[in-house]
């Protein structure tokens, strides 16, 4: 039965049960008026005898027990739409997916009911998929990092045979390289980038001077081959962070990317002064709000979000300038 007609039906009900109600007391009083006036033998007016007020007392009472039980239809529809919100919240929320609801009737409720249950077993589904999704991302990244371990262990070799065949070619830089993209893959797997946090990170003491130089060794031949100047100015030379040395150069190779591909430069500084790592370019900037998104700059994001470091962009037709300082308050800023 639909709701409308359902209520309907209730309200008819009050409406007639009210009038019978109080005729069936007034009618039960008076006759019980009539036989004690007749066994007692008195003529006491019926607005004066006990009756009278005793009728009014049913007529109260008998209104509360209406109210009573037409207020429990009202309250089970209640119940049923509370039930129902919860559900839905639940799974709005990152809890877990909720059990399905009893469908209890045939109304609108029941069929609200019934496309909760719905969208219950359309959780759950995509809940499963997403796990599965996630179990062969996991294996396929931990595939992927065995196949770059591979060939990198090759190129190894190869370097250690070219370095025996020629001790005069310069290929530290190439082992180091190797190292790195080495360190890279056993660094980041899936695990660790579903749950990365500063907490998990294991901070040691990091010379940011000493690893600028040796990053501006590694970017410079591209940059060279590009026309672009690299400046290197190391006011602090001993400056220390404690952070992740990885991470860091991860961090930084993401600006020196940015401004190769991107800023169409001639010069490229590097500042360190006063706690402050500053990278400043003097190219175009980011004439598109697209270029703003892109991979790069997420990265740089994130990475200065986990090692607790304040980074700030500007950038104008003029060029672009990063700052990087370590703060517990993390806060990016993009001053466009």
């Amino acid at each position: 039965m639909k709701l409308k007609k359902k209520y309907q039906l209730t309200l008819v009900a009050v409406i007639i049960s009210v009038p019978i109600s109080l005729l069936l007391i007034n009618l039960l009083m008076l006759g019980f008026y009539k036989v004690v006036s007749k066994i007692r033998d008195t003529n006491t007016p019926f607005h004066e005898s006990f009756a009278y007020p005793t009728m009014h007392v049913l007529f109260l009472l008998s209104f509360l027990l209406l109210a009573i039980v037409f207020s429990k239809t009202i309250h089970s529809l209640l119940k049923n739409i509370s039930t129902l919100n919860s559900i839905i919240l639940n799974l709005a929320s990152n809890e877990r997916v909720p059990n399905k609801i009893e469908i209890t009737s045939e109304d609108e409720i029941g069929e609200l009911t019934n496309s909760v249950n719905l969208l219950i077993e359309r959780t759950a589904s995509r809940e499963m998929e997403l796990k599965q999704q996630e179990e062969m991302q996991r294996e396929y990244l931990n595939k992927l990092r065995h196949d770059i371990n591979t060939p990198l262990t090759a190129i190894r070799l190869q370097l250690f045979y070219l370095e025996g065949e020629n001790t005069s070619l310069p290929l530290e830089s190439l082992y180091q390289q190797i190292e790195y993209i080495a360190d890279l893959t056993n660094e980041f797997n899936r695990d660790s980038i579903d749950s990365m946090d500063s907490s998990y990170i294991l901070y040691t003491e990091v010379n940011i001077s000493d690893l600028m130089r040796d990053m501006i060794k590694k970017w410079d031949y591209l940059y060279r081959i590009n026309q672009i100047k690299l400046q290197y100015h190391p006011h602090e030379k001993n400056l220390v962070w404690s952070s992740h040395k990885l991470l860091l150069q991860r961090l930084f190779d993401n600006a020196f990317q940015n401004a190769l591909k991107h800023s169409k430069a001639n010069k490229m500084e590097i500042t360190i002064n006063d706690g402050v790592v500053s990278m400043n370019d003097n190219g175009q900037g980011f004439a598109q709000k697209k270029q703003i998104q892109g991979l790069g700059l997420k990265v740089i994001d994130d990475l200065a979000k986990i090692l607790n470091i304040k980074y700030t962009l500007q950038t104008s037709a003029e060029g672009t300038e990063f700052t990087f300082i370590i703060d517990q308050n993390i806060e990016c800023v993009e001053d466009l």
